[in-house]
């Protein structure tokens, strides 16, 4: 793990950042102006935590916080800091801040390994007819899971 990581909310400098429209971005595959759009409904409508290493911006989590659980929305680390623990950090990070409630996420074949090896249940979806090349999974972490 590099030496100086932070964890904490978005400020708007964040938000305008590059940095941080990358990430969103790379967690959610859109681009122009469907990500500009994007950013507003995440700055609107989710939570969002932010990594930093060194001072930089390289991870985020937004999730929705529910009745039945909490959805993690997006989730994304930069490349060149992916395979360090900050995504696992992340996550832990939406579990404290919704403490007592299952994670819920949904994911495809590039991520799914890291759910499992975070400790979620991973349960493939139906195929889209619209998609049908494209394989989803469901991801729950129970609200007690270590």
């Amino acid at each position: 793990m590099p030496a100086d990581v932070s964890f904490r909310a978005p400020t708007d400098r964040d938000r305008g950042s590059a940095d941080y429209l990358g990430l969103l971005a790379s967690a959610s595959g859109r681009t122009g102006s469907a990500l500009q759009s994007l950013a507003v409904d995440v700055r609107g409508g989710l939570t969002t935590i932010v990594a930093f290493v060194d001072g930089r911006l390289v991870g985020l989590a937004s999730y929705e916080a529910g009745t039945t659980g909490t959805v993690l929305r997006h989730l994304a680390v930069e490349h060149g800091h992916r395979g360090a623990g900050l995504g696992r950090r992340l996550v832990t990070s939406v579990r404290e801040a919704v403490q007592g409630a299952p994670l819920l996420a949904e994911t495809d074949d590039d991520a799914v390994a890291f759910y499992r090896r975070t400790g979620f249940a991973v349960t493939a979806l139906p195929r889209d007819p619209r998609r049908p090349h494209v394989q989803r999974y469901r991801c729950v972490l129970a609200a007690d899971a270590r």
